[in-house]
């Protein structure tokens, strides 16, 4: 049994996130299978809301439901996944799995306990292992009942030692299977989320990703990518696309090739994410003709020694360049921003807020000129959440440079209590800025943003200051 642990309980809505099927089990699952196994998957995440009153369901009722599943399935072996703001709900779901059931082997793996395996393992006595890094292969050979000691990427209890077995190589990609749509039901879900590539080689300062995938790019088949969309559809049409793919620029034939497929699938509008350095003006409009009508681009600063100094890769000049070309092709563009990076201070964030504004100015005047035509196809808040730009607070997760560095970034993380890892609240800060100064702009940035959604006659009243949509 694999689990997908419920999310932290919020004061702000976090239900739009119980609408994306768990991507990552679902690999392992359709890995599992495919070899033989005997699998199953429990989506916690859909009992936090019960449909159609949308109930809240507190954590402490999903164990509960989680056990009476454990029991009556009685599995051999039981994988928990978590990044690092599911944590600790994942934690409580694995002891109340091994409450239940304390002959099966509890297993956690994911984003998070890839980094903090022996502090997992040292907390958590019901916990049995913890698989680092991609999890598919690991949690075959321990399906399989291999020597403990011959898997690749686990972490466990030995004579009272905790053992790291080494990571071995990442999956090729013909052999990243088709996700396991069918295993779930997914007329419960709105979303896909279309992963083409795992693997980056890029340094940024805030993200694990290439400590967790490597740092060479897998690019997964178009065949495959064709059929998982099919698998997808098939089982519910109305699902909309959110296709990511970091390197469209840097694999520009393969990119325009996907685009082509997701075009003959007639999937109506969809979302995209790309690096801002892997975009084009032949790729925006291949992107626009296939029917995509926002990108979401992970900007992260205004200022040209943040973006430096973090490793980023892109300069002010190719956001704007961005902003500028999205405007001239009329795709609407969600901006990302982190404040609180290392190396900020008073003047990089007001750099920063000025360079979203601008990126708002461009996507703004794109929403005035075609809202008729937008409001056909998407819902009014939707249309400003596609083309806002965002400011969240940096969260270091474990696995990052600055979570393994922070003394070289001059940056002085407060605590591990990762359930405030959310990016709205401040978890550390940088050596010259306070957290509180850096919350205090975000504020200030708030209302700067609803000012210019005013500007231009956009609704303000309902976005919200934790709002994540």
């Amino acid at each position: 049994m694999l689990i997908d642990p419920p999310f932290p309980e919020r004061p702000w809505d976090t239900n739009w996130l119980t609408q994306f099927p768990p991507k990552g089990l679902m690999y392992i699952a359709a890995y599992l299978r495919n070899a033989g196994a005997d699998v199953s998957i429990l989506d916690t995440k859909q009992m936090q809301y019960e449909r159609p009153s949308l109930l809240r369901r507190s954590i402490k009722e999903i164990r509960e439901v989680v056990k009476l599943k454990v029991k009556k399935q009685e599995p051999e072996l039981i994988g928990i996944t978590s990044a690092t703001i599911s944590y600790i709900p994942a934690i409580q779901i694995a002891q109340a799995v091994k409450e239940t059931s304390p002959s099966s082997k509890v297993v956690i793996g994911g984003v998070h306990v890839t980094f903090t395996a022996h502090e997992t393992l040292k907390e958590c006595p019901w916990v049995d292992m913890v698989v680092r890094g991609e999890g598919e292969r690991p949690m075959l050979e321990l399906a399989e009942g291999k020597t403990l000691s011959k898997i690749e990427g686990i972490s466990y209890r030995n004579n009272g030692k905790i053992v790291d077995n080494p990571i071995g190589e990442p999956l090729p990609p013909d052999e990243i299977p088709i996700p396991a749509y069918d295993m779930l039901d997914m007329t419960k879900y709105a979303y896909v989320v279309l992963m083409c590539t795992r693997g980056c080689p890029h340094e940024c300062s805030f993200c694990e990703v290439p400590f967790i995938h490597g740092r060479k790019i897998r690019s997964r088949s178009a065949k495959k990518i064709s059929e998982e969309l099919e698998l997808a559809l098939s089982l519910n049409p109305s699902l909309e696309i959110r296709y990511e793919d970091e390197f469209m620029g840097l694999q520009k034939e393969r990119t325009l090739e996907i685009l082509e497929i997701v075009k003959s699938k007639n999937v109506g509008q969809f979302r995209a994410t790309t690096r801002p350095d892997g975009l084009n003006n032949e790729i925006l409009e291949k992107l626009k003709a296939a029917g995509c009508t926002n990108l979401y681009i992970g900007m992260e600063s205004g200022s040209d020694d943040v973006l430096g100094f973090n490793k980023r890769g892109i300069t002010v000049s190719k956001i704007m360049e961005i902003a500028e070309m999205c405007e001239k092709n009329e795709m609407l563009f969600h901006s990302g921003f982190i404040l609180g990076l290392p190396g900020e201070n008073k003047d990089t964030l007001q750099q920063t807020l000025e360079v979203a504004l601008k990126c708002c100015d461009a996507t703004f005047r794109v929403v005035k000129k075609n809202f008729e035509k937008f409001l056909e196809i998407m819902p009014f808040k939707l249309i400003v959440e596609n083309s806002r730009a965002e400011l969240n607070l940096l969260a270091p997760n474990p696995g990052t440079q600055i979570s393994m560095n922070p003394e070289e970034f001059r940056y002085k993380i407060f605590h591990k209590n990762w359930e405030l890892y959310d990016c709205n609240t401040s978890v550390g800060e940088p050596f010259d800025i306070s957290a509180q100064e850096i919350e205090e702009f975000k504020k200030k940035s708030f209302k700067a943003i609803q000012n210019k959604m005013k500007e231009y006659g956009l609704p303000v009243d309902w976005w919200d200051y934790g709002y994540k949509g």
